[in-house]
């Protein structure tokens, strides 16, 4: 399998789990509380927290993909 494409996939298992996780949580609040305390005021503030699961995806990715390989390499 090409290398970015593994990255790729790899990134979007992470981040698609991290939501499930999320969207499981609210599930949970929402039936214990009656509500939910993730309500964003604004759309930049949701487009930040949802930036920064991606990227926090992305860098697991990138150590479990790549860090082996530039191992192998920097021998």
């Amino acid at each position: 399998m090409p290398l970015f494409t593994k990255l790729a996939l790899v990134t979007c298992a992470f981040y698609l789990g991290v939501n499930v996780l999320l969207d499981v949580a609210m599930f949970g609040i929402t039936l214990r509380k009656g509500g939910s305390a993730l309500y964003f005021s604004s759309r930049l503030v949701g487009l930040l927290f949802f930036g920064l699961i991606w990227l926090f995806s992305f860098v697991l990715a990138w150590r479990i993909v790549l860090a082996p390989l530039q191992a192998k390499l920097l021998k």
